[in-house]
């Protein structure tokens, strides 16, 4: 009998234990996050150290991206996606800064919070539409891509040269407040050309900078609003064989720390996305409890060239 007892009591603590996991796990939270795209370093970087904030705070991360940088409509249906599925709160990098308003009205509505990182969605369009402020996590975009450009006229004697812009994608704020920074540092310095848009994509910089050198061979400086596009003109100038040209980006991903640290591209804004993706977990699970946060936190930039490039290699390591 008192075999049976002690097999009872057992089984009681196996069921108990067993309970109190089934509750732990649905109790366990959800935050999903949308990156832009995952087929660029900079977003890799910043989900990786999202991961490992989330894994720190017990606490899952769905994952989902669109294909390309402006896949606006694919981010659309993945934040509807995310909704049905009841998560507890979303981090998303917007493709546009007012394409995603409804999702995000629906998101609201569902009492799922949203937090913005990286390309600021308009807060007018928040506001006219109806919505909570969206707290957003990122680069003071204005602020480094003019540090950019006093960098450029400090250390790489531009002035006076014929400049050209490589822009991200009309309507993103990101894409606007780089340009802007940039031309706004260097004013009556150099002589802007030309500017084109690349969609922030490496073939897209090679393609549209040969159109610009062509149409205009005494450019001296290029200033690309992000790497890959700066990848891409650094191609175009290796395929006019124009080793004069200096070529500044946006974004320190590796490809271009690489490209600096072979004497190629002349330097890059870092932005610190790993830090952005660390501050938007947190930043969801203060809002999950009900928890205010400020509508806007702005990360730091740097400027890396060969000087630093090493060190800010081994910082990004522990994000691959």
């Amino acid at each position: 009998m008192k075999g049976k007892k002690v097999l009872f009591t057992v089984f009681c603590i196996l069921l108990c234990v067993s309970i109190g996991t089934v509750v732990s796990a649905a109790e366990k939270k959800v935050i999903g996050f949308i990156p832009m795209t995952m087929n660029n370093e900079y977003f890799v970087t910043m989900v990786n150290a999202a991961k490992i904030e989330a894994e720190k705070q017990g606490v899952d991360l769905l994952v989902q991206a669109g294909e390309r940088h402006g896949s606006a409509d694919e981010q659309l249906r993945i934040i509807e996606d995310m909704i049905t599925r009841e998560v507890d709160a979303i981090c998303v990098v917007p493709s546009s800064s007012t394409g995603l308003i409804s999702a995000i009205k629906k998101a609201q509505k569902a009492g799922i919070p949203v937090v913005n990182l990286d390309t600021r969605i308009d807060p007018a369009a928040v506001k006219e539409a109806g919505l909570k402020p969206v707290p957003y996590i990122g680069t003071n975009n204005y602020d480094g891509a003019k540090m950019g450009g006093q960098y450029a006229l400090d250390n790489l004697k531009i002035d006076g040269l014929e400049v050209a812009i490589l822009t991200g994608i009309s309507g993103q704020q990101n894409a606007a407040d780089r340009r802007n920074g940039f031309a706004d540092a260097t004013k009556g310095k150099v002589k802007i050309v030309a500017e084109q848009t690349a969609n922030w994509e490496v073939e897209q910089g090679f393609n549209v900078f040969q159109n610009i050198l062509q149409a205009n061979p005494n450019i001296g400086f290029v200033f690309a609003s992000n790497d890959n596009m700066g990848l891409g003109a650094i191609r175009a100038c290796k395929a006019a064989g124009r080793k004069d040209i200096k070529v500044l980006g946006y974004d320190a991903v590796s490809g271009a720390l690489q490209s600096v640290k072979e004497g190629e591209m002349v330097g890059t804004v870092a932005q610190f996305p790993a830090e952005m993706g660390i501050q938007g977990v947190q930043a969801a699970l203060k809002m999950i409890s009900g928890e205010k946060v400020p509508e806007v936190i702005f990360t730091k930039t740097e400027v890396i060239d060969s000087n630093n490039v090493v060190d800010f290699n081994k910082y990004l390591n522990q994000f691959k």
